[in-house]
């Protein structure tokens, strides 16, 4: 009884608090909508008063020939360009910080070709049973249907907790956690209650303070309020897809901030056990310190190099997840965390907070209703990246002796290397056949058809083994692409080099987009756009990139010069080292070089707690 009255009390709690802090938002955010005119992207509504107060004092000292309206003519166009100053630069900062991230340089064009207000011509028929619906509540509902409709429900297993409150998992939580957690949101759209990562930043210690014992309170009762498990969903259409189709849409989930701050403090703990620990097997990356993309891809590429060498055959399978965090067996999950030693009261929230979810779909200025849905890891939960390399620990149980592999969130890389093709053949067969039934007694769907196998030796195949999967055989390809990579039997660094510099032309055309126009960023934002979003291409595999030969180094210097002279507007026949001197950059060759060095002293530096090494404290990867 006085655990129910708990719970009862700690929602109550939270509806109230929620309430009461998005009426105080709605109340003192004003959304003011500026007339439909071609503005700068930068163009807010400061700029827009100061100058009507411009071209309104103008007028009248014309007319009136006044000399104090003139005088307020001048100060008010003043203040103008001090505006349009400030939020030019505001602006280009903004839209250099999304550039940061390569692949959010298309979405960063759009965002600046699409400033103005005026509606976008959007396809707005939604076709179901041969029948097109135009209503936007009819078509929400369409889409939570579709979207909940996917919903699993799998045999319940008897968990066993295993209370242990002594556990780093389960202390209490402190206020720095709290901070920490804050600290590390970002700004994104709100959830339903409107409650931004913002509004959480400017509280003051007395604030932090009752949100620690809040969370405290739900930590002790393991109730996960109704609210945090709440989505809103909106729907994206898919590139190059027919948007009549419902199938065409990807859903992107607004959550609660709250929730997400919560998750935070629990995804902290459970990333310091599974280092701590050493949980995770090294071949599994993604989501954890030291275990970036670099990495993974280092690894497969220093496999092939080695298989090179000692004149191997060289096969790898890549492996497509169909609808990974949609799939997840919610019990399956929680027993192998009890697995990885992740016990007690912290096991017992995550349970609850992957039950009993709820979503509503925002389409065209409309809500739909609420709708139930089961699936284990939500879209936009802070907490579902980490669970699902959780989910992964254990594949390594499905290979066969002398077969490896690789995994970054849903995508896997199995690979062997023998003298024998026969050896290989059968390896990776019995290989596939346990990744069935791991995958069948998991719950997991792997798609054949978007599987690929392939050669990567310098021998040539006597003949072409059959590897199957569900009786599926697997399809043979030139290349196979792991983590944007594109891994070839022949000429492995020109593939490479052709593959970044493909994408790095696209981009510096579509740069020209934006650095001629009148409104277009200052020379030095420019430079950060060209770093961010067409040098990173190469510094993204940077341990692979280094390994070039000096024609290859030669190219990628070209492209760096190429994109430079667009965000310096110089003629082509400028000298280089007069161009690298005007843009204070450094030699996209020396810093790839510079990058790789770092990249392996960082590995070797962390000793023992690197990924290099094994549970064994034996290197599982040789740096070459």
């Amino acid at each position: 009884m006085s655990n129910s009255a708990t719970v009862l009390t700690t929602n109550t709690r939270l509806t109230a608090l929620t309430s009461k802090i998005s009426k105080v938002i709605r109340d003192n955010t004003k959304i003011i909508t500026l007339p439909a005119k071609n503005y700068p992207p930068w163009w807010n509504l400061s700029c827009h008063n100061f100058q009507k107060l411009k071209i309104l004092f103008r007028k009248r000292a014309l007319r009136l020939i006044s000399e104090s309206d003139w005088m307020k003519h001048k100060k008010y166009a003043a203040k103008l360009r001090f505006h349009i100053k400030k939020a030019s630069r505001n602006y280009w900062d903004k839209i250099c910080n999304i550039t940061k991230n390569p692949r959010m340089f298309y979405s960063m064009l759009n965002r600046i070709y699409n400033h103005t207000n005026q509606e976008i011509n959007t396809v707005n028929l939604i076709l179901h049973n041969n029948h097109y619906i135009s209503n936007p509540v009819q078509q929400s509902n369409l889409f939570a249907d579709f979207f909940s409709a996917n919903s699993v429900t799998h045999e319940p297993i008897p968990l066993d907790y295993c209370e242990d409150s002594n556990s780093h998992l389960n202390i209490p939580i402190h206020l720095q956690e709290v901070r920490q957690a804050i600290q590390k949101t970002r700004n994104s759209t709100p959830g339903a209650d409107g409650i931004t990562a913002n509004w959480f930043k400017r509280l003051s210690n007395t604030d932090l303070t009752c949100i620690t014992s809040f969370f405290q309170e739900v930590f002790t009762t393991s109730y996960i309020p109704e609210e945090w498990k709440h989505s809103i969903i909106v729907p994206i259409p898919k590139p190059n897809k027919d948007k009549t189709k419902i199938n065409s849409y990807r859903p992107i989930a607004l959550t609660s901030v709250f929730s997400k701050v919560f998750e935070r403090i629990l995804i902290q703990r459970i990333t310091h056990h599974l280092l701590t620990e050493k949980k995770i097997p090294p071949s599994v990356n993604g989501f954890l310190p030291l275990r970036d993309n670099q990495l993974a891809v280092y690894k497969i590429h220093t496999a092939i190099s080695e298989a090179h060498s000692h004149k191997k055959y060289f096969i790898g399978i890549s492996l497509d997840i169909k609808s990974a965090y949609d799939t997840v067996y919610i019990d399956g999950l929680i027993f192998k965390c009890l697995q990885l030693g992740i016990t007690g009261n912290i096991t017992k929230i995550l349970h609850n907070f992957l039950q009993n979810r709820t979503l509503q779909i925002r389409w065209r200025h409309s809500l739909s209703g609420t709708k139930p849905v089961q699936k284990v890891l939500p879209q936009g939960s802070v907490v579902s990246p980490i669970l699902f390399v959780c989910f992964l620990s254990d594949f390594s149980e499905t290979l066969d002796e002398g077969v490896e592999y690789s995994i970054f969130a849903d995508d896997i890389f199995i690979f062997c290397a023998h003298t024998s093709l026969d050896h290989i053949s059968k390896k990776l067969q019995n290989t596939m056949e346990n990744v069935y039934k791991w995958c069948n007694y998991w719950k997991l769907n792997i798609s054949p058809e978007k599987c690929s196998i392939a050669d990567l030796s310098k021998k040539k195949l006597p003949s072409i083994p059959r590897i199957t999967y569900a009786g599926f055989p697997l399809p043979w390809k030139q290349t196979i692409k792991y983590l944007g990579i594109n891994f070839s039997k022949i000429n492995q660094n020109g593939i490479i080099l052709k593959n970044i510099r493909s994408k790095a032309l696209r981009k510096i055309n579509a740069l020209k987009s934006i650095a001629y126009k009148n409104y277009g960023p200052r020379t030095k934002d420019l430079i950060n756009i060209v770093n961010n979003s067409i040098c990173s291409l190469f510094y993204y595999s940077c341990s692979i990139t280094n390994k070039f030969s000096e024609t290859q180094y030669k190219a990628c210097n070209t492209i760096q010069t190429m994109a430079l002279r667009v965000a310096l507007g110089l003629p082509k026949w400028t000298p280089n080292i007069v161009l690298m001197k005007i843009a204070g950059q450094e030699v996209l060759s020396e810093k790839i070089k510079r990058l790789a060095a770092q990249f392996f002293i960082r590995q070797l530096a962390n000793g023992v707690h690197s990924p290099i090494y094994d549970q064994n404290c034996n290197p599982s990867i040789k740096l070459i």
